[in-house]
């Protein structure tokens, strides 16, 4: 029985010798397989007694950061009053501290650092790594997401050019430091509503804690001009006509009745205008647009032109006539004036034969019955009345001519 016990023995203890033997070739391939290797050893050097709150440069020194943008899209939200701007923001500097001899580990030229562990320019820590090359320059692409406040100037709308800024938060927080940027360049993708006409950097570098954003920091401003086209052709076009269509009326004759239905037609479409311009503008405009204003004072000079178009047929078509004062008389006679009141106006007719034929039949046969009883005299008289008023047409034509080009120049 005691060899059986001898035997036991030994087999335990050559099982448990087994295990051990094992235990410790596991933990040696278990050492090989995570041996550091030489940028595990490299980052574990060079963030050794790394302060990340600590700007790169002396505090005698200035730390230069280079900024590179490329813009995909901009917006301005008129309502909000608010630009959006997007694209991609690429930020490097240099960092002494962070170079090493490639050499010294394995011929490592570069390196991918967390944005945590080390100094960066910006406080969003969100962003992809960090590149670290041997030399100590640094550089990282950062999705570029901002919004900030712009005054939207109203005068040129729609034809206008905005000038916003966005603010770089980073470098007005960043206190007791000097951080020059650089921009080396901007890439702008158009196709928006918008088109950049300038990107500009500028850059404070001393301000008081005091001072506004528009006095401290970084701003990257932007010189955008809005794409007009369609407005030329929904704004501009009518505009040319309503115009025209306030000068034709004057050249209507006096007894015509299309000339109330068009000044009704004028005062009707420029007041639709006024009405769409309210609907969309009057709720976030700090300054009416000088377009707007334009078609009031059309729509006040449309509402004068029937005003006057009212006035004036009524002496035309007033029943009772006295003769013209001779003064007045002699004024439609001079060669001047007479050529002026003859344009487009036949002498030897009493009514247009256009708008004869708008005329109310009633009114015209009585008009023949009057003539016929009273006599040539009453008919000279018509006729003189006739003239005068077309004399009176053509000075407020000239005077809307006039008016009308003060008004292009003023508002365009």
């Amino acid at each position: 029985m005691v060899p059986n016990v001898k035997k036991c023995i030994c087999t335990a203890l050559f099982v448990l010798v087994a295990v051990a033997v094992g235990q410790v070739v596991g933990q040696g391939e278990g050492a090989a397989v995570w041996a550091p290797t030489w940028t595990d050893t490299l980052k574990k050097d060079l963030l050794k007694g790394y302060d990340p709150s600590i700007r790169p440069s002396q505090h005698y020194n200035v730390t230069t950061v280079e900024t590179s943008i490329t813009i995909t899209h901009v917006e301005i939200n008129e309502i909000k009053s608010t630009l959006s701007v997007y694209g991609w923001m690429k930020f490097q500097w240099m960092d002494s501290r962070l170079a090493w001899e490639p050499q010294l580990y394995g011929n490592v030229t570069k390196l991918f650092l967390n944005q945590t562990s080390i100094w960066n320019p910006t406080l969003d820590n969100t962003g992809p790594l960090v590149k670290v090359a041997s030399n100590g320059i640094l550089e990282f692409t950062n999705a570029l997401r901002h919004e900030s406040k712009c005054t939207i100037q109203w005068q040129k709308w729609p034809f206008d050019t905005q000038r916003c800024s966005i603010f770089l938060l980073p470098w007005a927080e960043i206190y007791d430091m000097e951080i020059n940027v650089k921009m080396l360049k901007n890439e702008v993708l158009q196709g928006t509503i918008w088109t950049v006409m300038n990107i500009t950097l500028e850059t404070h570098k001393t301000f008081n804690v005091s001072d506004s954003p528009e006095h401290r920091g970084t701003h990257i401003r932007f010189e955008l001009k809005r794409n007009s086209a369609i407005y030329r052709s929904t704004i501009t076009a009518p505009a040319c006509v309503l115009v025209l269509m306030n000068l034709l009326n004057f050249w209507l004759p006096p007894n015509c009745a299309e000339k109330l239905i068009l000044n009704a037609i004028n005062v009707l479409i420029t007041g639709m205008f006024l009405i769409h311009f309210n609907e969309h503008l009057s709720l976030y405009t700090n300054s009416t647009p000088s377009v707007v204003l334009f078609y009031s004072q059309t729509l006040y000079l449309s509402g004068f032109c029937l005003l006057l178009t009212v006035l004036l047929e009524c002496v035309v078509k007033s029943g009772s006539k006295k003769p013209l004062h001779p003064a007045l008389k002699k004024l439609i006679t001079f060669d001047v004036i007479a050529g002026i009141i003859s344009i487009n106006n036949s002498p030897t007719r009493n009514d247009d034969e256009m708008c004869e034929t708008l005329a109310d039949t009633q009114e015209a046969s009585n008009n023949m019955d009057e003539v016929q009883c009273n006599g040539p005299s009453q008919n000279e008289a018509k006729q003189d009345w006739l003239l005068f008023v077309t004399l009176l047409e053509r000075i407020a034509f000239a005077l809307y001519v006039i008016i009308f080009c003060l008004m292009l120049v003023l508002y365009f």
